[in-house]
């Protein structure tokens, strides 16, 4: 009997028998009729001197890129001619980002400006300005900010976690109370503010059990008015908040991954449980998201209790999980810096050691794209070969009711390097036996074995850096056996 299996979605909470998910993906990323490959990370800059707590990079009216990145402790800002990194850093630094925290950002006209509740608010005229400074007016210690409408926002400030405030308006340096709509509030219900989500006409507010709605007003004693709008969900990971559009956002709450101020669950039964036994409890507190908007999905990194680290992402147009075992420091949206033929030898010891892919969006320049740091420090761009991949099906009966005797499989992919393995079993709940790999005999492209059993699930591997672009299933071809 010939039968097709699914490489199914990625769904971990599920039992290894339903057709419909794997319990198994590894270095995979959703497409619509299967899986694609996870680029690696490839560095496009010298190495920070520590590690990296934010990046960002800022468009010039110009239309050139201004890229910025920051430690614990200073501001630089990327040299486009051998892509070292500047001290530019103001008066107040070192700074003390804490332990744990990232840099806060946001856009306000034409400055950048930055915020931990280590120490003052900085920013630079990314027009003018060579260096950053503290923020005028004299604001408060705050450790998030946003753009509000024409007002510079804050949240969390240094000693009231559940405290939020507004600049004047149209001048993020303007900080007197009752003055040019300058306001505060402090919040009685939600616990402390984990992440502000400015926009044009206001903010959500992400709290540790609440969600909290901002409303600029036109006029009157008030500058702005604020609702609950979710009294009994909020954030765990204040980092973990993506957006992804206006208004929508992904989260990790206390109990599992879900979408927007109404809690939509998208791990449920899918992924949480299995997320909440493989993370590190002492470290989902410092769980930190990040959207790649061109392959559409979020991105969490987190840890595990030995210290390794990986990628969980949510594709949420295809609402489908997959998860990677990537181990970088800090991610981010970034311009890519553009490589010319003197940048490649300042970064790499000759040409043969060059690992930009000569078609890499990385060479042309302020192409904005999904990036990280790496471990030792230096930035990069998810432009890569891919990396190494595994597939696991589910168990199924070939020949529902019987055991089988696999004969060959073949796999639907347009990738020629990989090997199958047969996973085999005699009951369910049973011992589960994998088989040696077998490589796709090249005028057919099928895979023999010779595999007798009541369940049969298939294994592919693919190595890293195998040029392929998607995989859908396994054909299995088997003959009906005996009943033990």
């Amino acid at each position: 009997m010939d039968r097709v299996i699914p490489f199914a979605p990625f769904e971990p909470d599920r039992t290894r028998y339903a057709l419909d998910a794997s319990t198994s993906i590894l270095n995979a990323i959703p497409v619509k009729d299967g899986w694609g490959p996870l680029p690696d990370l490839v560095p496009l800059s010298q190495a920070l001197p520590a590690s990296a707590m934010g990046g960002w990079s800022v468009r010039k009216q110009d239309g050139t890129y201004r890229i910025f990145a920051a430690t614990a402790t200073t501001i630089y800002e990327m040299n486009v001619a051998d892509y070292s990194w500047d001290d530019v850093s103001g008066s107040s630094a070192p700074y003390a980002c804490p332990v744990g925290d990232r840099w806060s950002a946001t856009k306000f006209g034409q400055l950048l400006i930055l915020c931990n509740i280590g120490g003052p608010i900085q920013y630079i005229d990314i027009e003018l300005g060579t260096t950053f400074a503290d923020l005028p007016g004299s604001p408060p210690i705050a450790r998030y900010l946003a753009t509000v409408g024409e007002y510079l926002a804050l949240g969390y400030l240094d000693g009231h976690p559940n405290r939020f405030m507004i600049s004047g308006i149209g001048d993020a340096g303007f900080w007197t109370l009752g003055q040019r709509g300058c306001d505060l509030q402090d919040f009685a219900d939600g616990e402390e503010i984990m992440n502000i989500q400015g926009g044009e006409r206001g903010a959500i507010i992400s709290h540790r059990t609440a969600f909290t709605e901002v409303a600029l007003t036109a006029g009157g004693d008030y500058s702005f008015t604020t609702r609950v709008i979710n009294p009994s969900r909020g954030v765990i990971a204040p980092l973990s908040v993506v957006p992804i559009g206006p208004g929508v956002f992904c989260y990790l709450a206390q109990d599992g991954f879900f979408m927007n101020v109404e809690g939509q669950p998208i791990g449920a039964e899918r992924v949480d449980m299995w997320f909440q036994e493989l993370a590190d409890n002492a470290y989902v507190s410092e769980v930190r998201g990040y959207p790649d908007p061109f392959r559409k999905i979020a991105w969490w990194q987190f840890q595990d209790t030995s210290g390794a680290k990986y990628l969980l992402g949510y594709h949420w147009q295809l609402d489908r999980w997959c998860f990677g075992d990537n181990n970088v420091s800090e991610m981010c949206i970034m311009a890519t810096p553009g490589i010319t033929w003197d940048g490649i030898e300042a970064l790499f010891p000759d040409w043969d050691s060059a690992t930009v892919p000569w078609d890499s969006a990385a060479l042309s320049g302020g192409a904005l794209r999904f990036a990280a740091f790496t471990t030792d420090n230096k930035l990069g761009f998810f432009t890569g070969s891919p990396r190494a991949v595994r597939l696991v099906t589910a168990d199924v009966e070939l020949n529902p009711g019987s055991r089988s005797f696999l004969q060959r499989a073949r796999v639907y992919t347009n990738c020629a390097d990989f090997t199958l393995r047969a996973i085999t079993s005699d009951k369910h709940g049973g011992t589960r036996t994998t088989g040696p790999a077998v490589h796709p005999y090249g005028s057919t492209g099928f895979c023999h074995f010779r595999t007798p059993g009541l369940l049969h699930a298939f294994r592919m591997d693919i190595p890293a850096g195998t040029d392929w672009g998607h995989v859908m299933g396994v054909e299995a071809v088997a003959r009906r056996e005996g009943q033990r």
